[in-house]
């Protein structure tokens, strides 16, 4: 069997030890992945800006940073690529694969509450996404409209939850939403 890499895109303030991020990297790792989390900087994971065109600049900065990382990268030793990405980091993620040139046949994403930018690459890219409807970052419309338009790319889409795929007070129900999630992962890795 050939080597596996997972590469975790992280969000703004969204660092790669949160319960989306850290247990899907878990996973990927339990399954013979070998695990790069990625960082883009305190002043990033800090960053307070929270509309999309405040978003657009973090994400160039943001990009750049973890370009020469990223460059370093032998993506003809992998069989298999998977690149999982939480907001931002979904189009960060979209945008080093294309900027890279690495084959879209090895390469597979897995987008978490992915933003509007992010949408267009569903068409081209292989993967799975999964958002809430209540997500302040994307409408429930554009939401629902990539489900429809893309099928065979939408893992779950979670009524109501905001950007964390959490909904406020219903701390049972996060749990098992995390859970899902993290079940569609391991889906898509069998």
């Amino acid at each position: 069997m050939g080597k596996k890499l997972v590469i975790i895109f992280p969000g703004v303030g969204y660092t790669c030890a949160k319960p989306l991020l850290y247990y899907t990297a878990q996973l990927a790792g339990e399954y013979g992945y070998e695990v790069i989390r990625l960082d883009y900087g305190t002043d990033i994971h800090n960053f307070r800006g929270r509309t999309m065109e405040d978003l657009i600049p973090v994400a160039v900065t943001a990009k750049e940073r973890i370009l020469a990382q990223m460059k370093e990268i032998d993506s003809t030793k992998y069989e298999d690529i998977l690149m999982i990405s939480k907001s931002i980091g979904t189009v960060i993620a979209c945008k080093i694969q294309e900027e890279l040139e690495w084959d879209k046949k090895t390469v597979r994403h897995f987008w978490m509450t992915p933003i509007p930018l992010t949408l267009p690459y569903l068409e081209d890219f292989s993967g799975l996404f999964v958002a809430g409807t209540g997500d302040p970052y994307i409408s429930k419309e554009l939401v629902e409209k990539a489900a429809f338009e893309h099928p065979d790319k939408k893992g779950k889409i979670f009524p109501g939850c905001n950007h964390s795929l959490e909904i406020s007070g219903d701390t049972m129900g996060n749990i098992q939403r995390l859970t899902e999630v993290v079940e569609k992962l391991r889906e898509m890795i069998e």
